[in-house]
């Protein structure tokens, strides 16, 4: 899935989800083109949208859409925390999995190996998106 389906696909997930009160698009110019912007717990969280593609991805020519068995959900959900935090780059992971959208493979938080929380999205594809919180 590209950046800007995949935008607009989180965006659209997280504001389903009831402990989220807002989700927009947000990009911080060029230093982080795209993300996506979350009132979680009372707070402003934010998270950067990098894609690595598969290998010989033309970009000029139209996306070819792949579909497979969904992510399993999350369980335990875990809870919100509202900040930058590996908590909430739990939750994150398990609203994006809870969706159990056809093109996503596997869903994850990054671990405590990781210098930064985020959380990664793999597609059956082959791509694959990495979400920083920031």
């Amino acid at each position: 899935m590209r950046i800007d389906r995949f935008q607009e696909f989180a965006v659209a997930a997280y504001r389903q989800a009831p402990e989220i009160a807002g989700a927009d698009p947000w990009s911080d110019g060029t230093k982080r083109p795209a993300g996506v912007e979350l009132t979680v717990a009372g707070r402003t969280v934010r998270h950067a949208i990098t894609r690595v593609r598969v290998d010989g991805e033309d970009l000029e020519q139209p996306e070819q859409i792949v579909e497979g068995q969904p992510p399993a959900p999350i369980e335990p959900r875990p809870a919100p925390a509202g900040v930058r935090d590996r908590q909430t780059a739990q939750y994150l992971a398990a609203v994006l999995a809870g969706t159990a959208h056809p093109e996503i493979a596997r869903v994850y938080a990054y671990d405590q190996k990781s210098q930064d929380p985020g959380l990664g999205v793999e597609f059956h594809d082959g791509s694959k998106v990495h979400m920083l919180l920031v």
